[in-house]
């Protein structure tokens, strides 16, 4: 049977995770509310839609990595499009920021399985990764100010769910 670690915390501070999402966003030529899918194969993944009942799989909202360029998305096949988005980029921020990051800076990182029910810093990261790849500041503060605040018009225009709205404009310190 293969080995995974678990994820470790990058350690890399909220703004900092916010940017790189971004960056790395921008890099991949994402546009905010566009198909994830894309970009997962872009990045050499695949996305895995699990029954309920298949217990012998990975839990869903988790992620299996190989090796860079090959790594597996799980997600279940009871949610709806607009929480898979967020869970596909949250297991993106462990992709980058708990296996790619620590294997460019000299910690290796063989083998890595990130599952679902996690809390604590690593889990944390990986939300401000998704936060900062779907809703990159810069496009937010603009859509923002031209649709005068509006979450549901937010909520649409990127693709994520209402909570993920007010939880944005709370740390960026919007009001309107």
């Amino acid at each position: 049977m293969t080995e995974y670690s678990a994820p470790v915390e990058s350690n890399l501070s909220k703004a900092v995770v916010d940017t790189f999402a971004a960056d790395v966003a921008n890099q991949l030529s994402y546009a905010p509310g566009a198909d994830l899918s894309p970009i997962v194969a872009k990045l050499g993944g695949r996305i895995t839609i699990q029954n309920v009942l298949d217990f012998n799989r990975v839990p869903s909202g988790s992620i299996r990595i190989d090796a860079p360029g090959r790594f597996e998305i799980f997600l279940a096949a009871h949610t709806g499009p607009v929480r898979d988005r967020f869970t596909i980029a949250h297991e993106l921020g462990h992709y980058v920021l708990h296996y790619l990051y620590p294997n460019r800076i000299g910690r290796k990182v063989e083998r890595l399985e990130a599952q679902r029910y996690g809390s604590g810093r690593v889990e944390w990261e990986a939300n401000w990764f998704a936060a900062g790849f779907l809703m990159p500041v810069a496009q937010f503060r603009e859509r923002f100010g031209l649709l005068q605040g509006s979450q549901a018009a937010l909520a649409a225009e990127f693709g994520v769910s209402l909570e993920s709205i007010r939880i944005r404009i709370q740390s960026l310190g919007l009001t309107r």
